[in-house]
Parts: structure tokens; sequence; C-alpha cells
């Protein structure tokens, strides 16, 4: 069978090849369809880049069959001293901190479809697929992320780096962000990425004179804000809003939301793939069926290095 491309293929021609002798590579092609379209629209992995490993990379867990990576941490040592010419230094047993990183699946749901039905539609089947599995497969990984963030900053060294700031009414300010990048500073780390809703950001909009200046403030007025960084660090913006929303309630009856900030990659954790995004698609009878599914592992290595501000009135 020649290379079909699914984003012109009619429908018809889909069915007819799925059924056929060419089923598993109708499945091939449009596995290489969903993982591209994953690794664009994850904000997880635009904060960790994707690793891959392999099953020689992985231990198995004692007890059970779950496949965890053993990743290392920077080895601590102790501040160096001042001695005189007589004396010598104290000693330390060097020893290397490590964490696992467990494997685990994230999968869309089983969707079907019947034959006929996919011939009434006027999209290609290919639009169908994108928007049942893409979307409910990135929704997860993103899940998981942002949970795993929380569940860090909470235990960073010197107190919990989840805090609130109420001093803009619940909405993005000059303040919150100080107080975003200043809460991964005191561990002698910067921040190097701010991840927001879309709601949150488009606070860039009721920005005055002295959050802007006259130039940018001119800029966006017109324009909108339209650059991928504020004050020298990155912003990623996410659509995936519900995300980022608080259990508190604002008095203008909205919900609050959460700010995240990370520090560098090389200080935060990883992002594992054992297998990259695979896409499962068989006929029975009159019935389409199909599936994707991934093997990922998430980690932080450094619980410093995130922190979260919740704005609040």
């Amino acid at each position: 069978m020649e290379t079909l491309d699914l984003f012109k293929a009619d429908t018809q021609v889909f069915i007819r090849e799925l059924g056929g002798p060419n089923q598993s590579k109708m499945a091939d092609a449009a596995g290489l369809f969903i993982a591209e379209k994953l690794r664009e629209r994850s904000f997880a992995r635009q904060i960790l880049t994707p690793r891959q490993v392999t099953r020689y990379d992985l231990q198995a867990d004692v007890n059970d069959d779950q496949l965890y990576f053993l990743d290392e941490k920077e080895v601590a040592t102790a501040p160096a001293m001042a001695i005189n010419f007589k004396a010598e230094p104290d000693g330390q047993y060097i020893t290397t901190p490590r964490y696992q990183i467990y494997i685990q699946e994230i999968s869309s749901l089983l969707y079907s479809k019947k034959e006929i039905e996919l011939l009434a539609s006027t999209q290609p089947v290919v639009k169908i697929i994108e928007e049942n599995t893409v979307r409910q497969i990135e929704e997860i990984e993103d899940t998981f992320f942002l949970s795993y963030s929380t569940s860090a900053a909470a235990n960073a060294t010197g107190g919990s780096n989840l805090v609130t700031y109420a001093g803009g009414g619940g909405q993005l300010t000059k303040g919150a962000l100080k107080l975003l990048l200043n809460r991964i500073a005191r561990n002698r780390l910067k921040c190097s990425t701010v991840l927001m809703s879309d709601i949150t950001f488009n606070d860039f909009l009721t920005m005055t004179y002295q959050d802007l200046g006259s130039e940018l403030l001119k800029e966006v007025t017109i324009e909108g804000y339209k650059y991928y960084n504020f004050g020298g660090y990155k912003l990623i913006v996410s659509i995936k809003d519900s995300m980022f929303q608080s259990g508190t309630t604002l008095n203008s009856g909205d919900n609050a939301r959460y700010i995240y900030g990370f520090t560098e990659e090389k200080a935060l954790g990883r992002f594992l793939v054992l297998d990259q995004t695979k896409f499962g698609i068989r006929k029975v009878f009159n019935v389409l069926e199909w599936v994707g599914w991934e093997y990922i592992g998430i980690g932080f290595g450094n619980s410093n290095g995130i922190a979260r501000v919740t704005l609040l009135d």
C-alpha cells in the first residue's frame, strides 16, 4: 500500500483499507500522526524535554511488576571552612541521593463508531480520531504533571512553595509574579519558566502604565501581549483553564487561579518515555474501534525548583 495522507484521506477509502490486508499499516500511519500532535500540545513536554528510555534502563518493583527509573540527584557537599596552618578540615563521607520515577500507562477511551455513520459525516475520519483521542491523552498527561508539581512544591526546603497572593484582586500582577519568583530564588535557584492559563494571561490587558511602561502599554492595547517571555522569563500559556482553577471563589464570583514557576530543566526533573504514543484501530464487522495509549514517567528530583501562587482577592 502506498503511503496514505490521513489529512486528505476520504472516509470511504479509510474504511476500505482498514477492513483489508493493510489494517496494520493504517494503524501505524495513524500512530505517527497522534504522536506528533501530542508533542505539540502538552505543556508538560515544553517544561521537561521528553527522554527516551528502554526496558534496560528500568528496574522492576519488588512488590509488583511495575517498572521504575532510578534517577540520581546532585551529590550534596558541606560548606567550605577557614582553617589555620596547623588544623585539618572536618571529614564528610559522600553518598549519592536517588529517587524513583515510576512508568505509567496513559490511555484514551476505547472509541467506536459504525461504518455507516462515518460515511454519513463530511468530516474526515482522522479528525474524529484527533479530537477524541489526542485531547484526552494530553489532558491526562498534563493533569499528572500539575499534580506532581503541587506535591513537590509543598515539600520545598524551608517551608512550602505553595503560597497565596491577595494584593491584586485575583488578577495577575507584577507583585504576584515577584512572589512566585522569590519562592524559588530563596533556595538559590532561578525561575526560568512561568506557566498559567489563558484566562490569567489576559490580565495583561488590564495592566497600566506603571506595570508596562508607555510603549509596551500602547502595543498591548492595540495587539495584545504577543511575546513568549516577560521580565526575562519564559511564558507558557495553556487553554486548559480548568486545570488552573482553585476551589476558592473570588468576590467577583469567578474562581481563583494558580500560576506556576519552574527552575531550569537540569535542576528540576525528568520526563521519561518508555514507548511513544501508540494507536490501535480495528474493524469488527461493521463497527470501527480505536484507542491511543503511551507509557511515560514524570519525576521531580528538586522540590525547591517549583512554586505555585494562588491569586486571591
